[in-house]
């Protein structure tokens, strides 16, 4: 597996060129200069491009080829602030590279993943300029650090009626061990606040004899939502979830990789109870689950401070299997906690956009893709039935009716929204082959398909 020396030294230049445009989501910070780039760097390739507004950035299309087959390829070029500035070796909007890997802020997540598509597309286009015999739309979105608000708006209105085959994730993940993953699913997410008020001010702690506390509110109510499993104990919790298909439940059944790998990595070492060696990783794929974020109330400085506090917050997000949607989820909790006494305590809704979908693996766009990573990484890749994360996937599975595939170059050490994020350049230059490769096998195979040689 080789790739040319100017196509290599072209990425890290547009990577270079990427990476010094500080296109921060959460202060709205050079979306718009850093659209106009990407929009060039498409025109440049070949595509028929455009920008359209969103609520934070602008959205960036790129479009060309016609055919059978429609790949959707969806990107962001929005990056995570960099604070704390003081933790990079090297200043984070200046790409730098060291001992192998390329380092600064969206040299993983996501423009780096972003240029080893677009250097693979223009190998594989110096090679074939033929017309296309498939489509490709390219979707780079400008919000997605900040939850991708208007992103299902802005697909409704640019493509009421377009349906897709695959969708082409922004990101994959490469093991520590050299192994590539393929992504076919996400989890939603609904993040919530409870809020409990039981005073005008904070009391003296005396009067605990008799006045309740909102802290030991918050704790109660938040006890009552699982037990020491992980089950969540809402009613109705479960109903909508979407049970796994056979062959999902196949690849999540044997672990790739070994439990006390996972607990040396992340240093977590308690687990829920009936999860063991064994069932960890189909936990991992499947389960929804609630987790409490943060408690916040009362004094927390210093020493001791006698106090009953007046108020207390809690943050929690419940991570959703395919088929519960978190606006529901919302509405069971409010039902829940008004049943069992805690109708006092304040719901906040602060996420409920993200819903999560999982795709089959049994499509010969992800049989093609294994193919292609084993020979790009020499590594047999791993099909993951589901990302224990979150990401907005579900416009494309249920609008546009795409298969997800999450295949990339983000490994397990990129340090993603962390100082010093980078990614491996041997990876990058692996994506680069693994793109153009891509590219060029289903360009053949709906070549041959239009010439009646080959079903579809």
């Amino acid at each position: 597996m080789q790739i040319a020396a100017e196509i290599l030294a072209a990425a890290k230049q547009d990577l270079a060129d990427l990476v010094s445009i500080r296109s921060v989501s959460a202060r709205a910070e050079d979306l718009e200069a850093c659209a106009d780039k990407v929009e060039d760097l498409l025109s440049g390739a070949g595509f028929d491009t455009g920008q359209y507004p969103g609520d934070v950035g602008p959205f960036v299309v790129g479009e060309t080829g016609e055919g059978p087959f429609t790949l959707v390829i969806y990107n962001h070029y929005d990056v995570q602030p960099e604070d704390p500035v003081d933790l990079w070796t090297e200043p984070p909007f200046v790409l730098s590279e060291r001992d192998g890997r390329l380092y600064g802020r969206g040299s993983a997540d996501d423009k780096g993943e972003f240029v080893s598509r677009l250097a693979g597309w223009r190998a594989f286009r110096k090679s074939c300029v033929e017309p296309l015999p498939f489509k490709i739309i390219w979707i780079v979105d400008g919000e997605e650090e900040i939850g991708s608000p208007s992103l299902a708006r802005f697909l409704e209105r640019r493509f009421p009626e377009t349906t897709a085959d695959l969708c082409w994730w922004e990101f994959g993940e490469v093991d520590k061990t050299g192994r590539p993953i393929i992504l076919m699913g996400f989890k939603g997410i609904l993040a919530i606040e409870l809020g409990c008020r039981t005073a005008k001010a904070d009391l003296h702690s005396s009067l605990g004899a008799i006045f309740d506390n909102p802290l030991w509110r918050l704790a109660t109510a938040v006890s009552s939502l699982r037990d020491d499993k992980g089950r969540v104990l809402i009613k109705g919790f479960y109903d909508d979830v979407v049970e796994p298909d056979d062959r999902s439940k196949q690849l999540a059944a044997v672990p790739p990789f070994p439990l006390v790998d996972l607990q040396q990595e992340t240093g977590g070492e308690r687990l829920l109870a009936g999860v063991d060696a064994d069932t960890f990783y189909e936990h991992i794929n499947f389960e929804p689950c609630v987790n409490v974020n943060s408690f916040h109330g009362g004094y927390g400085g210093e020493g001791s401070k006698t106090v009953l506090p007046c108020e207390g917050v809690a943050k929690l997000d419940f991570r959703l299997a395919p088929g519960q949607h978190p606006l529901l989820v919302a509405e069971l909790l409010r039902q829940h906690l008004d049943l069992n006494g805690f109708d006092d305590i304040s719901l906040k809704i602060l996420d409920a956009e993200v819903l999560g979908v999982r795709s089959s693996s049994l499509h010969f766009a992800i049989d093609l893709g294994v193919d292609l990573l084993l020979q790009a990484f020499g590594r047999p890749a791993i099909i993951q039935p589901s990302s224990a994360a979150s990401g907005l996937a579900h416009p494309f599975v249920n609008k546009f009716g795409c298969t997800l595939f999450g295949a990339g170059l983000t490994h397990h050490g990129a340090m993603l929204h962390s100082p010093d994020e980078n990614i491996l350049v041997s990876h990058l230059e692996n994506m680069i082959w693994f793109s153009e490769q891509f590219f060029a096998s289903l360009s053949d195979r709906f070549r041959l398909s239009t010439e009646g040689s080959r079903d579809v």
